[in-house]
């Protein structure tokens, strides 16, 4: 009843549509100007060459537009414009159509029952849109000649069209990314026509479709992502020959992987990441001789890598992270001409990593996060200077770090904290330009940091916890765009250099825990952007800056452990944005200041400090032995003259009992 009501409205809608037209001589001119008109982006931007004229061919000259010989519109392109409109009716007039794409323009609204008209379409393309509620199927009942729908990435609702399967001559079908709800129709199965197929990121129920191996010239499978199928990976899959992409990932999949998936001699692509696989990685997926993308991660597998796996000579993506897997990493994985991402971190990997990793020149990605790998890093991982990413840390790596790596200017993150290594940190690695990440925070390295520093890009550098010995590096202060800089837990010396508060991008500075001296520099305060400072177990010495204030967006302040003296700044009450304070274990004297952001702060924020008192402590000895040349002389010189007073008396006292204590004894002989 709904198909033939639909049908029914599509056919009174085009009469009128046609009738209008005709009696209007809507030209094509026409029609896309009032497509404009509605289509038309923020400020009226958006197709701005779309001008009325009054020569007959003018329309066939405006971007996006391809007209035939006698100059009707066969192909209209007005993707990636500013637009924010929506598609007019009146777009089913341009019955000539052969392409229509109108893709990441931001339009909206509904698809209007209009376009059935188009039946002379082979390309139909509205993906990266803004498009709400139910796909009319209805208007793909002309499109005999569909070849591409891509209703990719917008807001559809309902349930997949099931009109798309009397289309026989299409080949790529591409519905995800949208909000359909249901199953995936098993008449879909009829298509034979099919080579590509997208239903990714839908939120599809029911159980896994097997039934889509019937589609035997389908090349392309995207049906992972958000939807929640009940089952396995379907064996039927390993019938599909001319599969190339295997994509079902994300999707609630149990059970293990089906042996029958490596006779597909051209696949390319296998992602079955992100759900529930038990069992083994099987060994027979060695028959897949085209394999270049493997991503097996998040799954629940068990095992080894298969010794297998070493004929994978195309291979350049192994993605295995997050399993239970365990055992070596095979030395041959080192030897793949190909290989350019390797990442299989949080398993139980052990040994070491293989010595050719990265001799092919290509590799660019490597992660082996919280294994139990140990041995030296090896020192080819930048052989061909595209390395990136180099993420080594929880393992049981020793050695220096490889020199080789102070060269490699292509990389842009490094991580190898909490492990065994040691040496002297590589000073290139402190110059190389795309660097945005060093942690090195957790092993045993020594030496000195480099005095010179220029990475114009590193915004974390981390290397607390070593052994890293004599002064801050006051070039330091060249890392313009550093914004954590964590040195604590090491053996620091000397004074805090004033370059470090020239950054402007600093928001978290730690240098606790080690023998550093002298005083806070005044020009702490220019740093605006800190947030966390972190100056505890040292030896500094002095008062605290008394611009400190200016800090306004400091949450955490922490002098605890040292030697400063003078009295707490009270401008620390306007801090507002302070929650921890702790200068605690100082020698700092007077009384605490009360009121404002103080009263956020316990006692332990301050304890440690002889000579401090309570706000409002009655007595406070240390501001009574500060009170000369505080308006108080002639208290403080009377408390003097008593002490002068009581000191003399004394000594007289003394005096008389050596003078009576020599005359007895005298007398008495």
């Amino acid at each position: 009843m709904r198909s033939f009501c639909g049908h029914l409205l599509l056919n009174i809608s085009l009469i009128l549509l046609l009738f209008s037209a005709s009696s209007n001589g809507y030209s094509d001119l026409e029609v896309l100007l009032k497509l404009k008109s509605s289509m038309i982006g923020p400020k009226g931007s958006g197709l701005e060459d779309w001008e009325f004229s009054s020569s007959p061919s003018a329309h066939c000259h405006f971007s996006g537009v391809k007209c035939d010989v006698e100059l009707r519109v066969v192909s209209l392109n007005a993707s990636f414009a500013p637009l924010s409109g929506t598609i007019p009716p009146e777009i089913g007039l341009l019955n000539k159509l052969v392409n229509l794409t109108i893709a990441a323009a931001n339009l909206t609204g509904r698809i209007p029952l209009e376009m059935g008209n188009l039946t002379s379409l082979k390309i139909f393309n509205i993906s990266n849109n803004l498009f709400k509620g139910s796909f009319p199927g209805e208007i793909l009942s002309g499109m005999t000649q569909l070849e591409i729908l891509d209703a990719y990435n917008n807001n559809f609702t309902g349930l997949l069209p099931i009109e798309v399967a009397n289309l026989k001559n299409i080949k790529h079908l591409c519905l995800g990314g949208n909000f359909f709800t249901g199953e995936i129709p098993e008449k879909y199965s009829d298509i034979q026509s099919l080579e590509y197929l997208g239903l990714n990121g839908i939120g599809l129920t029911g159980k896994s479709p097997a039934f889509l191996a019937r589609l035997k010239n389908l090349k392309e499978m995207y049906i992972g992502y958000f939807n929640a199928y009940v089952g396995e990976v379907p064996p039927e899959f390993g019938t599909l020959s001319q599969l190339q992409v295997l994509d079902i990932a994300s999707c609630n999949l149990t059970g293990e992987i089906p042996v029958s998936l490596s006779n597909l001699k051209h696949l390319h692509t296998l992602f079955l990441q992100l759900n529930r696989l038990t069992g083994r990685i099987p060994s027979e997926l060695s028959g897949l001789i085209s394999l270049k993308s493997l991503d097996l991660s998040i799954n629940e597998l068990t095992g080894e890598i298969p010794e297998s796996f070493s004929a994978l000579q195309n291979i350049t993506l192994i993605n295995l992270f997050k399993n239970n897997l365990y055992g070596p990493i095979p030395s041959f994985v080192g030897d793949f001409p190909h290989l350019e991402v390797l990442q299989v971190w949080g398993n139980n990997f052990t040994r070491e990593l293989p010595e050719n990793l990265g001799r092919n020149g290509k590799l660019f990605k490597l992660d082996v996060t919280s294994n139990h790998l140990t041995g030296l890093i090896p020192r080819h991982l930048c052989e061909g200077g595209r390395l990136e990413t180099l993420i080594l840390m929880d393992n049981f790596f020793f050695g220096p770090l490889p020199e080789e790596l102070g060269n490699c200017k292509s990389l842009t993150k490094i991580r190898i904290m909490k492990n065994l290594l040691n040496g002297t940190i590589p000073a290139g690695i402190f110059n190389l330009p795309l660097l945005s990440i060093v942690e090195l925070n957790d092993n045993f390295f020594s030496g000195e940091l480099p005095t010179q520093m220029s990475g114009a890009s590193l915004g974390q550098l981390k290397v607390s916890n070593n052994w890293i010995t004599g002064k801050i590096p006051p070039a330091i202060g060249n890392l313009r765009n550093l914004q954590v800089l964590s040195l604590e837990m090491n053996k620091f010396s000397g004074e805090i250099p004033e370059e470090i508060f020239n950054i402007k991008l600093l928001s978290k500075i730690n240098i606790s825990d080690n023998s550093i001296i002298g005083e806070i520099p005044p020009s702490i305060s220019r740093c605006a952007s800190l947030t966390s400072i972190d100056f505890s177990q040292n030896s500094l010495a002095g008062e605290i800056p008394k611009r400190i204030e200016k800090l306004k967006d400091l949450s955490i302040l922490n002098f605890s452990r040292n030697q400063l003296t003078g009295e707490i700044p009270g401008e620390i009450r306007y801090m507002i944005s302070l929650t921890t304070l702790d200068l605690s274990y100082n020698n700092f004297v007077g009384r605490i200041p009360g009121g404002g952001q103080f009263s956020v702060f316990n006692d332990t924020s301050f304890t440690g400090n002889p000579n401090l008192c309570p706000p409002r402590h009655v007595t406070c000895p240390a501001l009574i032995n500060q009170a000369k040349g505080s308006g108080h002389g002639q208290a403080a010189s009377f408390t003097a003259s008593k002490l002068i007073i009581t000191i003399i008396t004394s000594v007289t006292a003394l005096l008389l009992i050596v003078v009576t204590v020599y005359r007895m004894r005298k007398k008495r002989l």
